[in-house]
């Protein structure tokens, strides 16, 4: 350190007791002792840690760490408190949240769907016990022990189509299996319509906001998937929808197996690792997508590529069910990085204002981004 840093640690040291937290973080006998006693070294909880203990910002990288060997893991941990500590003489007093960031906050979303049957009921998924719920058509509704739904045929007798919909709200999400056995993710925000019995020529679900399919094969009954002008038809196969109306395409991404996409006009078949991108009349490929990040949204993960901050904040609106105001332009810049989705809202935000982001959390459903 040269002599203005080795002033800015001893004037941090002085208030609040911070003397002795930088006693412990030096202390690399105590750091030894604890981490032998651990088999795995958690990486996201040590970082998370460490950097509250020193007032600094959650950062936004958040991956978690493998098993590694417990050597490596004492000169991880004890090499980031040096870092940290290193870190906090370069902070200003300025940069720290405001006081009313830290009394505000909002709870991740959760498991919570609304179903309306064919008669207009609806049922409130999230309150309701475990068990039969409804009967339609053909089929017994069902909630079943791990909280998904699912439908269950009572009769084979054929009946004209019943329609139910799943509604998800913003701050939820939900999972489904539809009649067939399909099973199927819902985003926050998200909608599904679908026969509560699937007939022997077809079987065509609407959706809206962003769903993930897992389909069961029927080779002679097409899959077909309806979402925001763009026609989806598979045999069996594994793919991600976003068709979301404030996003500015609709995306169809394919995990395993073949898929159809065409919009009326344009049609493209998609291999695994694929994307189609669609806007009006125009079907974009693109290749080499990594699926991963598509699908971090089910595997509980916000994953942000070479994203810009309006495309960030859509993610948090929905999940958080918050509205998001800006005060003139959106900051430029973009983020990459992954951040739990069971995190509160103002952790996820202290990890982007690593960035400089500058945020006010006015209540539980806005906030305010700034110059």
């Amino acid at each position: 350190m040269n002599e203005q840093e080795v002033k800015d640690l001893g004037e941090w040291r002085k208030p609040g007791g911070r003397e002795e937290v930088f006693q412990e973080l030096m202390d690399r006998k105590r750091f030894v002792a604890g981490v032998k006693e651990m088999n795995y070294y958690d990486g996201e909880d040590a970082v998370n840690t460490i950097f509250s203990r020193l007032g600094l910002r959650t950062p936004l990288q958040v991956r978690r760490i493998a098993v590694v060997k417990r050597g490596m893991a004492v000169a991880a941990v004890f090499l980031l408190a040096v870092i940290s500590v290193w870190l906090l003489t370069r902070q200003r007093s300025t940069q720290a949240p405001p006081a009313d960031v830290v009394k505000k906050d909002v709870g991740p979303g959760g498991n919570k769907a609304m179903l309306t049957l064919s008669n207009g009921t609806t049922i409130l998924l999230d309150t309701v016990q475990k068990g039969a719920i409804a009967s339609q058509g053909n089929s017994r509704v069902v909630k079943m022990d791990d909280g998904r739904l699912a439908y269950e045929p009572v009769t084979k007798k054929t009946e004209s189509p019943v329609y139910n919909t799943l509604s998800v709200p913003r701050g939820g999400q939900y999972q489904l299996t539809l009649p067939d056995g399909s099973r199927v993710w819902l985003n926050a925000a998200s909608s599904i319509t679908y026969p509560t019995a699937f007939t022997d020529e077809d079987r065509t679900v609407k959706i809206t906001g962003e769903v993930y399919f897992e389909v069961v094969h029927g080779e002679r009954r097409p899959f077909k998937v309806d979402a925001g002008g763009l026609l989806t038809e598979v045999l069996g196969t594994s793919f991600n929808v976003n068709a979301y109306a404030d996003e500015p395409v609709v995306r169809t991404t394919l995990v395993e197996g073949k898929i159809k996409v065409s919009n009326g006009t344009a049609t493209r078949v998609l291999s695994p690792g694929q994307q189609v991108q669609g806007k009006g009349a125009i079907l974009e490929m693109v290749a080499g997508v990594d699926v991963e990040q598509v699908l971090a949204w089910k595997n509980g993960i916000f994953s942000f590529r070479n994203a810009d901050l309006p495309t960030v904040m859509r993610q948090l609106a929905r999940w958080y069910d918050i509205e998001v105001e800006y005060t003139g332009a959106a900051p430029a810049g973009t983020f990459d990085g992954e951040i739990g989705r069971g995190l509160t809202l103002n952790q996820v935000l202290q990890g982007l204002a690593q960035a400089r982001i500058n945020y006010t959390i006015v209540s539980s459903h806005k906030i305010v981004i700034r110059p």
